[in-house]
């Protein structure tokens, strides 16, 4: 039960509130209606407040987004890499189907009986048959020990006919910023050749088979996770080979890593 009465000013008003419990005393409140209308007005300031604010947030996020991509992405990634980081951290080894991989970075597939010597630093290196490296003629392989990039705990899991590849990098150098560039890689098998990102492969009347500019953005300062799916394959014993190149801004490659799959 409530009811409003004239304070003694003649313009604010009373609201009296009564409470009955079965057969207790009623219990009476009293609020002016002034502190009411004042208290909605501030919920009110409020919510506008808020969604004049989240308005504005959103604004700057798809303005900053659409001007610098790659830093959101790169930000987006290193969240999601310190998440995989610290479930690697807590969880137990984990066993998986697929065969080690090798980490050796000379490693060739022992099924291509022409496959030649890995090419010397500063050598240019030569497609199988002109396809299967696809890269163009003044790409040189780098000298030894001058990537300033590490790959570790490359990982394997095949998800119906697709390959999901994991790569640790790590960059060497955290005194000197950053690394920036593409990232491509490939997923080779005997009749066929897979790559990631998608559209990164260039069309028959390229003279290469993939562009570097269309490669995955990477801007790595500590550490970040490389993620590939490959795919479709018929079977997981087709794949025979993946290899990673790293390429900077500039186009030049800086790393590149072979990790051969299959029977051997």
């Amino acid at each position: 039960m409530s009811e409003a009465k004239n304070s003694n000013k003649g313009h604010d008003k009373i609201l009296t509130v009564k409470v009955h419990y079965q057969t207790f005393s009623p219990r009476t409140f009293k609020v002016p209606l002034q502190w009411v209308y004042r208290a909605s007005v501030l919920a009110w300031v409020l919510f506008g407040i808020s969604l004049v604010s989240s308005i504005y947030a959103l604004k700057e996020y798809y303005s900053e987004r659409s001007a610098r991509p790659e830093l959101v992405k790169d930000l987006e990634n290193e969240i999601q890499e310190l998440k995989i980081a610290l479930e690697k951290k807590d969880s137990t080894p984990s066993t998986t189907h697929s065969k080690p991989v090798a980490t050796d970075t000379k490693a060739v597939d022992t099924h291509a009986s022409d496959q030649k010597a890995p090419p010397a630093p500063g050598e240019v290196i030569e497609g199988k048959e002109g396809i299967w490296t696809g890269l163009a003629a003044n790409i040189t392989v780098p000298p030894p020990g001058t990537s300033p990039l590490k790959l570790e705990d490359p990982r394997l899991d095949w998800q119906g006919k697709y390959a999901n590849f994991t790569l640790n990098v790590l960059f060497t150098d955290p005194g000197k910023g950053s690394q920036q560039g593409y990232i491509v890689v490939l997923g080779r098998a005997n009749d066929r050749i897979f790559a990631h990102p998608e559209g990164v492969l260039n069309t028959l009347e390229a003279n290469t088979l993939f562009d570097p500019n269309r490669g995955e953005y990477f801007s790595v300062a500590r550490f970040r996770v490389l993620k590939a799916r490959l795919g479709p394959f018929e079977t997981p014993k087709q794949l025979s080979e993946i290899q990673v190149f790293f390429f900077d801004l500039n186009k030049k490659l800086i790393g590149v890593q072979s990790y051969p799959y299959g029977n051997k």
